[in-house]
């Protein structure tokens, strides 16, 4: 199959696929803790998710730094994250 020979071998490709999942899930991880501070009505409670909300976030930017670093994630140039997203939408046009 062409796609373990792809995750299975040390690859930029292989640390971006990674990396993004791992900040899609960070993403998550903070919404889902700021919905949780929404919705309980325990000061406790809400010290606690605040806190965990705060290291959700610091998380999430060190995973976008690393990507911005390595030139897998590209904030501040629309048109060059753009032709990146593209060329990622390719590969996995050839794994279907």
């Amino acid at each position: 199959m062409k796609h373990s020979k792809f995750i299975s071998r040390p690859s930029k490709k292989r640390d971006e696929l990674i990396a993004t999942d791992f900040l899609i899930s960070s993403k998550s991880l903070v919404r889902a803790y700021a919905v949780a501070i929404t919705e309980t009505a325990s000061p406790d409670v809400r010290k606690v998710l605040t806190e965990q909300l705060n290291k959700a976030i610091k998380t999430h930017a060190a995973i976008a730094g690393y990507m911005i670093d390595h030139e897998m994630y590209h904030v501040h140039d629309l048109k060059k994250q753009l032709k990146h997203d593209q060329e990622k939408l390719e590969v996995v046009k050839g794994f279907l």
